[in-house]
C-alpha cells in the first residue's frame, strides 16, 4: 500500500489519513518533481554528446541500401 503526503517542519504529514497501527514501521521514498528544460537547455546538454563514426556507416544507411 502507498499513501502520499509531504514534509512539513521537518515531519511527514500524510495527505490522507491512513488506517496505520501505532508504532507501524513504514518506509518513506523521495518522489522528485521532473522539471521541463526549456530548449536552451535542451541544446545545452544535447551539446556535450560527440557523434561517433561507426565503420561501414549507420544501420539507416545500410537499410537504405538494401531496399534499393
Amino acid at each position: 500500500m502507498t499513501y502520499r503526503g509531504h514534509v512539513k517542519n521537518g515531519q511527514i504529514t500524510l495527505d490522507e489519513p491512513a488506517p496505520l497501527p501505532e508504532g507501524a514501521e513504514v518506509n518513506v521514498e523521495v518522489v522528485e518533481k521532473k522539471v521541463r528544460m526549456t530548449r536552451p537547455q535542451k541544446r545545452e546538454r544535447l551539446g556535450k554528446f560527440q557523434p561517433i563514426e561507426m565503420p561501414g556507416g549507420s544501420l539507416a544507411d545500410e537499410l537504405i541500401r538494401d531496399r534499393r
